[in-house]
């Protein structure tokens, strides 16, 4: 089964007229899922079920979920007999999951869940901690309808069995807290008066044939487990419609409760704003090219972002499974700013300054911290990757935004940190872990939780990182005016010489895993051969032949690379949680990048398959199309790890918009050179953040090369034209699906036009700008590869629409020049 993508104008789907604008969505039968949507905001997060109700809602500051289970379920108000659900579909959308069911008595069902997110300034303006639950029915028979629809809520959560209840006439639903936790308080509660209300045991109501009937509006006796039910009657005259919305919240006492409650809108409210606070987000970073799965890829790359994204007692963060675990991890935390820079840099910033915060007094960064209280773990190694990539992604962000009060606040930490790393250095000259242990306590590097296994002594990964690190504090301390930094810089090359010369395997010119604190020299052929790819330690021979080492079919699935190949000896399809020979999701973004220099088709496909595979049958597969999942069955593709993995889409975003995207900032003169695959004619990037502003670019395929159009001004190995300003909000094309860049200058303005589609496209394209009062046209399409000069034109004409032909995977290029006088 395939998932399909559709568009889906979001003033049908929402039934409101805040936002009408089409927006993308996945559709999906409703009996194809797995689990559904897992999707946070800042104070909470919510998992769905299979069944398109809640399964339960986490609070991060607690670290357990408050409420459990969520559903509505209806029973005819004559027959009192429950009212069976007819085929329905799921509607996935970024910031919400949706459920559209007819019943049988002829009334349309369209139920929405979304935590409640919304723009903020300050902490004191993030909203508190909501989750909507709306109903939307419409009667379509030709006769008047009456039933019961009932909300039932599990209230204890996963926290002790000691929840106390009462009902709030002013909250209008049902307050409960754990008796030896008063401060977690929560409440399930209808917008709008209810029909009566209790608490009771009896989860055999929930599954009745026979309808609960009219409720006691009184709490039962306390047995510690109670489950809150509302009643909301419906009566509907044929074509009628209406709302029913529930409302679950959490606080810290029935006071702050009540204050919470006056931030949080209506429903209608509440769910165009939460809309327009993601796409005020994902409406930056925009990549398109000619795959589809890669487009949708950047997309739902940054909404996945956005739903880990958590703000604890300790201040911004994401944790390492998400409802499952109170833990930030280094490592993760900067992949995560590798990503985040190009979405919402402000949070990159501040995950990332917790562990320059919480650093050991040696310089070492810390493995992971509790995001309730600081705590934190170093697993008792002297070396660690989070150190490295810690400094890596305080560079990234310094190079990305041009934060200079941020680098200039954390570069001493990061000069200790390194300083630190080079003082753990062996007789060879290498970064040396004297761990002896196995699993976390004896694996240095991103495959810790390997049982019985140890990699540790002088680790290539951790080398490597350790190089790319002091290359990065070089060129901090260059800008900063460090005079140390040309030091970093000897010491870089040096380390870089020491890997080259002592973690290099004669027998195949590939580096060693590690070599070991026993003294042997591992040899083994895993996906961590991309580490000094990635790094930049492989000269560019060796790099090449990594690659295509990395590129062979016993490595590659339908879905990504394996982490082992499958000839090794010690594979396994989910042997060691899939750390050998299972598909690591991220993996395969670690190889896209380092593989869009070398072998730019095989980066597309690494991308394209990658994410394309999440909504492929995601019954059988175990996926959620649109979510990232953790890791991958080495045979047979379904997901064995998390739902929503929180690492896995930053790598990806960080490998589109610098792989392929071409925008390198990380060297030491930063350009655009976009890695086109054979099959690719054409890349966009539009409204990046950049260095306090947002650049545009876009490359295509010309009959004399590659040329690259671009708002920005770092140059290009491409031929390069650069404009003043990107105007594309002042174009229209008529076909949705189309990608649509639009660029302006001193010489007229630049318009793109691109078919993503497996079939050629006629469309039209219209500019309401000031440059189309007076201009001359020229015509460039793929179908015929050459320009066309369309003479004088005027507003008129060029506001109507100019038709355009594109064929599949093509473009079309019209050109507006000021009319000579």
């Amino acid at each position: 089964m395939v998932t399909r993508y559709d568009l889906l104008p979001v003033s049908t789907d929402l039934a409101h007229h805040a936002v009408v604008d089409p927006r993308f969505a996945y559709v999906l039968d409703d009996d194809e899922m797995a689990q559904g949507s897992t999707i946070g905001a800042p104070r909470c997060c919510t998992v769905m079920k299979s069944t398109g109700a809640i399964q339960k809602i986490y609070c991060p500051n607690a670290g357990f979920d408050f409420i459990g289970a969520v559903e509505v379920h209806y029973w005819d108000r004559r027959s009192k007999i429950r009212l069976g659900r007819l085929h329905g579909e799921f509607h996935i959308h970024p910031e919400r999951q949706s459920h559209a069911f007819m019943l049988d008595n002829g009334v349309r069902v369209h139920e929405q869940i979304f935590p409640y997110n919304d723009a903020w300034s300050n902490a004191d303006d993030i909203p508190p901690p909501a989750v909507y639950y709306r109903i939307h029915f419409r009667n379509t028979g030709q006769s008047d309808v009456s039933f019961d629809a009932y909300g039932f809520c599990e209230l204890r959560g996963n926290t002790e069995h000691d929840i106390v209840t009462t009902y709030d006439d002013d909250a209008g639903g049902i307050v409960a807290w754990n008796r030896a936790a008063p401060t977690q308080v929560r409440l399930f509660a209808m917008l709008g008066k209810s029909d009566g209300w209790e608490t009771n045991s009896d989860r055999g109501k929930v599954v009745g044939r026979i309808s609960p009937g009219k409720l006691a509006n009184e709490t039962s006796e306390q047995d510690g487990d109670p489950i809150g039910v509302l009643h909301g009657a419906i009566d509907l005259a044929p074509g009628e419609a209406r709302w029913m919305d529930f409302l679950c919240v959490f606080a810290e006492s029935r006071e702050d409760l009540a204050a919470s409650l006056k931030r949080c809108p209506s429903a209608d409210e509440a769910s165009r704003r939460t809309t327009e606070y993601y796409w005020q987000f994902l409406r930056r970073s925009v990549l398109r090219t000619p795959s589809v799965d890669v487009n949708h890829g950047v997309l739902w790359a940054k909404a996945n972002i956005l739903r880990v994204a958590t703000y604890a007692p300790t201040g911004w963060c994401f944790t390492n499974d998400p409802t499952r675990s109170n833990n930030s991890v280094g490592r993760d935390t900067a992949w995560m700013t590798f990503g985040a820079d190009y979405l919402n840099p402000d949070f990159a910033r501040e995950a990332l300054s917790a562990y320059f915060r919480l650093q050991q007094p040696s310089g070492k960064i810390v493995e992971y911290y509790d995001v309730r209280n600081d705590r934190w773990e170093d697993d008792g190694l002297n070396v660690n990757d989070d150190t490295p990539l810690v400094v890596i992604a305080l560079a990234h962000h310094f190079t990305a935004t041009r934060d200079e009060a941020f680098a200039r606040q954390c570069y001493p930490n990061a000069v200790r940190a390194m300083r630190y790393m080079l003082s753990q250095r062996n007789a060879d000259g290498l970064i040396w872990c004297t761990a002896t242990a196995t699993a976390e306590r004896g694996i240095v590097g991103w495959r810790n939780i390997i049982p019985n296994y140890r990699i540790s002594g002088a680790s290539t990964e951790v080398n490597s990182a350790c190089y790319a690190a002091l290359v990065a504090l070089a060129a901090m301390g260059r800008r900063l005016g460090d005079p140390d930094a040309a030091t970093y810089h000897a010491e870089a090359e040096a380390l870089r010489d020491a890997i080259n010369t002592h973690l290099v395997n004669p027998e195949n010119d590939l580096y060693l895993l590690n070599i070991d604190v026993d003294g042997s020299r591992r040899t083994d052929v895993t996906a961590d051969l991309i580490f000094p790819v990635l790094f930049g330690v492989a000269p560019p021979e060796r790099a090449a032949v990594i690659i295509n080492t990395l590129s062979v079919a016993s490595f590659w699935t339908d879905a990504g690379i394996r982490t082992v190949p499958r000839e090794a000896l010690d594979y396994g399809p989910v042997k060691a949680f899939g750390l050998l020979g299972g598909v690591w999701v991220a993996v395969s973004y670690w190889f896209a990048f380092a593989a869009a220099s070398h072998q730019p088709s095989v980066m597309a496909r690494a991308l394209a398959s990658s994410f394309h595979h999440f909504s492929i049958d995601p019954r059988r597969n175990n996926t959620v199309p649109g979510q990232f999942s953790e890791w991958l069955h080495g045979e047979i593709l379904s997901n064995q790890g998390m739902m929503l993995s929180p690492w896995d889409a930053p790598r990806y975003l960080w490998a589109a918009i610098e792989g392929a995207g071409g925008l390198h900032i990380m060297r030491e003169d930063a350009e655009i050179a976009p890695a086109l695959a054979e099959d690719w004619r054409w890349l966009t990037a539009v409204n990046v953040p950049f260095r306090g502003a947002s650049i545009a670019w876009i490359a295509c395929r010309m009959p004399d090369g590659l040329h690259l159009h671009t708002t920005s001004n770092l140059p290009s190995p491409a031929k390069k034209t650069t404009y003043a300003r990107d105007v594309t909000e002042a174009v229209h094309v008529s076909n949705p699906e189309a990608t649509v860049v639009a660029l302006a200058g001193d010489e007229g303005v630049f318009i793109f036009v691109g078919n993503s589609g497996e079939r050629t496209a006629v469309t039209a394209v219209s500019y309401s700008g000031p440059e189309g009062n007076d201009c001359s046209v020229r015509l460039f399409s793929t179908v015929w590869s050459e320009w066309q000069e369309k003479g004088r034109s005027n507003k008129a004409v060029i506001g109507a629409g100019i038709p355009l032909v594109i064929d599949a995977g093509g473009f079309a290029i019209v050109k507006l020049h000021p009319a000579a006088a």
